[in-house]
């Protein structure tokens, strides 16, 4: 019983440790730790509209993303710990399948951040209509990888982001009701409109 205490103390001391402990974020292309430098070449908005108007395919890249996030989202921390909390930034990392939405803060002069992994799942059946869903796979809570559930715990803050982005999401919605096909891959996301056919579920969205 003893040895399982100790087991379990050591396990949540880590746990707490890697937990503020921020995550690399150095691999992010179009992160730039002193603030944006360079306006992002597109209006990532009216690209994605205009995929979806059109019906064509676009490429957006994980580094005009990002410069287009450092540019468009000014945030501000609320709340009781407001004058000991900065925003630095909202990133996203796009991998093999997946991407993750990254919010960083500096939190009484100590680097913080937050991570949720997403995934699209689309399936297109015999009859070739196509379902999209997305899925949120957990994350990482600084350094420490976390399951599903702790989703509740920082939901409130990718609302925001909903929110704030509506226009882009917006589209982005346009695209995926007009069933795109959608590719992520390790720095881009492909969208590839197909031909218009009954409306998505978008559960989750």
């Amino acid at each position: 019983m003893l040895l399982f205490a100790l087991a379990l103390l050591i396990f949540l001391f880590t746990a707490i440790t890697l937990s503020f402990l921020p995550q690399d974020l150095s691999d992010l292309a179009g992160r730039d730790e002193d603030g944006p430098t360079a306006t992002p070449a597109r209006n990532l908005k009216r690209v994605l509209e205009n995929a979806a108007d059109q019906s064509i395919k676009v490429t957006l890249t994980e580094e005009e993303i990002n410069q287009w996030l450092a540019h468009e989202i000014k945030g501000q921390q609320e709340g009781l710990l407001a004058s000991g909390v900065s925003y630095d930034g909202t990133w996203v990392r796009l991998k093999e399948g997946s991407v993750d939405l990254i919010f960083e803060r500096e939190a009484f002069n100590r680097k913080h951040t937050v991570a949720m992994n997403v995934e699209i799942e689309q399936l297109v059946e015999d009859n070739n209509q196509m379902s999209s869903n997305i899925h949120w796979r957990g994350g990482r809570l600084g350094q420490m990888p976390v399951m599903q559930g702790y989703l509740t715990l920082v939901m409130s803050s990718y609302k925001e982001l909903a929110e704030v982005m509506e226009p882009e999401v917006a589209a982005l919605r346009s695209l995926l009701e007009g069933k795109a096909l959608v590719k992520i891959e390790e720095g881009k996301v492909t969208f590839e409109p197909r031909a218009q056919q009954d409306n998505l579920g978008l559960d989750g969205f």
